[in-house]
């Protein structure tokens, strides 16, 4: 009777005990009543990738200034706010703006290109084929330029993987190059907001938008971000990071650096790049200062007048004697590479013989190998790719000589239809 008592008692110590808060319950009877917290979810993000990986991640709201929204376009975007590699300076809103192709505009967004934007000019990439189908809208005061890209027929992989079809039509084709060219240099004419589109406004336009951050100063990695961002208009795989990586790629192997293609195919070299800049950057500081660098010259103060200081005449003395000054170059990360004076050509190239040559065997080149545009080797197209993956067929033979000496050149041929010319021994014939 006694322990009954005392255990009772024990008991009722014990719940008074916990009551009070003296002592904490047990982890099994804590997690019973604990309530279950709320889980917290990332913002959701669109991961762009490809079969094989991708590490570019953008939020899956992107910046709502950046879009122009239209009821009738998809992928209609202001580049404007973009910003260069080092920081100092970006796109001017309203004067770039890149889009899907335009034939469903109502007049709203008629009025909201025109009136909001200023678009004075606009560049169709389209093929003749596809405007007919579905011409754009007339948008007031802004003619169309028509810059096929594919040139007059509508463009077929035959056979190609997506990347090769990036590298072979959209940079090393005859059509995208002259195209892209005239569209760059227009650039530095256009009065008002410029907009080019095709039909999706992710390829063709894709790569007219990095053609135009390139050449503005914005890294890789931004003009990737940009490409990738049509994936959150349209889904997916809209987009595939392996496309975009392959297009540098085959810049990488032929001309080393966008740079270098900017400069030699699209004839937009660093001049006119700081040109384009002066007209469509400005300072991300606030104050929205118009572009300036070395190429814009000050113009002096009409309102300070300037007298020549008075000269003291001075005995003559003999010129001296100047050697070649060196010139300095301003290459794509913005530094300065200094360039000895090319010393006059010496070399003289004869052709001596010349055979065609229709082969069945395939043959890669040799690695890091300089090879030429012309069989004559005035045109250089720099060294070969230091891993050779294309093949080629030879096409044509030339005996040279140069300075006397006889030498065997090959032209050669990759399944795209790109030729160069190369020594015979740099040549090797490998198993179909």
């Amino acid at each position: 009777m006694s322990h009954s008592v005392t255990a009772r008692s024990i008991k009722l110590l014990c719940l008074s005990l916990l009551l009070a808060g003296v002592i904490a319950p047990t982890a099994s009877a804590a997690t019973q009543a604990a309530p279950t917290a709320p889980t917290t979810t990332k913002a959701n993000t669109a991961k762009y990738s490809s079969a094989s990986s991708s590490s570019y991640v953008i939020p899956a709201k992107p910046n709502p200034d950046h879009r122009v929204v239209l009821s009738g376009t998809r992928n209609t975007r202001d580049m404007g706010g973009i910003k260069t590699a080092d920081g100092k300076w970006q796109i001017r809103p309203k004067a770039l703006i890149r889009s899907d192709r335009l034939y469903r505009l109502d007049d709203h967004d008629v009025t909201v290109l025109s009136h909001d934007y200023n678009v004075k000019n606009v560049v169709d990439f389209r093929t003749p084929g596809q405007v007919a189908g579905s011409p754009d809208a007339a948008i007031p005061g802004a003619p169309i330029t028509y810059l096929s890209i594919f040139g007059p027929q509508a463009a077929a992989n035959h056979g190609l993987g997506d990347g090769d079809f990036y590298g072979s039509r959209l940079e090393l084709g005859y059509y995208a190059i002259t195209g892209y060219r005239q569209f760059l240099n227009s650039l530095l004419t256009n009065k008002g907001a410029t907009l080019f589109h095709c039909v999706t406004g992710k390829d063709r336009t894709g790569i007219a938008a990095v053609l135009i951050l390139s050449a503005l100063g914005m890294d890789k990695q931004t003009t990737v971000d940009d490409f990738m961002l049509s994936n959150f208009y349209y889904g997916r795989e809209a987009v595939k990071q392996s496309w975009i990586d392959e297009y540098y790629q085959v810049i990488s192997q032929n001309y080393t650096n966008i740079s270098n293609y900017l400069t030699r195919e699209l004839n937009f070299p660093v001049a006119k790049r700081e040109q384009l800049k002066a007209r469509y950057l400005v300072s991300t500081d606030g104050k929205n200062t118009p572009y300036s660098s070395a190429y814009t010259t000050a113009k002096p103060n009409p309102s300070v007048p300037t007298t020549p200081a008075p000269s003291t005449p001075k005995p003559a003395t003999p010129a001296p004697v100047t050697k070649p000054s060196t010139t300095t170059t301003v290459t794509e990360a913005g530094q300065g590479d200094t360039i000895k004076p090319a010393k006059k050509a010496k070399k003289t190239v004869k052709i001596t013989a010349t055979k065609k040559r229709h082969t069945k065997y395939i043959y890669r080149l040799k690695g890091h190998k300089v090879w030429f545009k012309d069989a004559h080797l005035k045109h250089s197209k720099g060294k070969t790719a230091k891993s050779a993956k294309t093949k080629w067929r030879i096409t044509k033979q030339e005996t040279i000589k140069i300075n006397g000496k006889k030498a065997t050149y090959l032209k050669v041929q990759d399944n795209h239809h790109h030729t160069a010319w190369i020594l015979k021994k740099y040549v090797v014939k490998i198993k179909q």
